[in-house]
């Protein structure tokens, strides 16, 4: 596997990207997962843990979002699309995101963006790098809390001020960064939600 780990901010953990082999779903899903136990082993290493392979036992939270059994406050999330798969480990709970550039989608805008963003959207002269940008934000914090595309995602509503990605839920902090053709967003949840 080709691993490479992207600099973010530390305060949302480590972040590694892989390159998939070829577009199916399946080569996507099973890079994505080799990604996470050789990502698992440099995170370890490099916070002076031992972790054995042998004990990382995926369980399932009440909306199926994974975790490790014997590692609970080692915390991850996978994400892949066409060409890519990345996997954020974080000492809080996280989500991540990643597409590749889409076009905007005028049903997606109106079912899933707030009134707020629509008119960000409108404005925008890269119209459709912000529409995939507060896409992959939405999906980082559905993932994070581990409700997926079933919460109402209208209700988590992003504007931008210069660098500072704002959201309108308090609870959670944001990392946005484009690598090649991708965008990928990052969500932690703050300690105590």
């Amino acid at each position: 596997m080709n691993i490479k780990k992207i600099k973010i901010p530390e305060q949302f953990g480590s972040l590694y990207v892989c390159p998939v082999p070829d577009s199916s779903r399946n080569a996507e899903h099973e890079t994505a997962h080799g990604l996470l136990k050789s990502a698992v082993q440099e995170y370890a290493e490099s916070k002076n843990m031992i972790i054995a392979e042998e004990n990382l036992i995926l369980d399932y939270h009440e909306y199926e979002k994974p975790y490790f059994k014997n590692y609970p406050d080692l915390y991850f999330n996978l994400s892949h699309c066409d060409g890519l798969a990345v996997c954020l480990l974080s000492e809080q709970e996280c989500g991540v995101d990643c597409e590749a550039l889409r076009k905007l989608r005028p049903a997606v805008v109106r079912r899933v963006f707030s009134s707020e963003e629509q008119k960000l959207l409108e404005a925008s002269p890269e119209a459709d790098r912000l529409f995939t940008r507060i896409w992959t934000l939405k999906e980082s914090y559905v993932k994070a809390i581990g409700r997926g595309i079933g919460f109402p995602m209208q209700k988590v509503n992003f504007q931008f001020r210069n660098d500072d990605i704002i959201c309108s839920q308090e609870n959670a902090g944001f990392c946005h960064i484009q690598y090649e053709n991708y965008e990928i967003s990052i969500c932690i949840l703050h300690s105590g939600v």
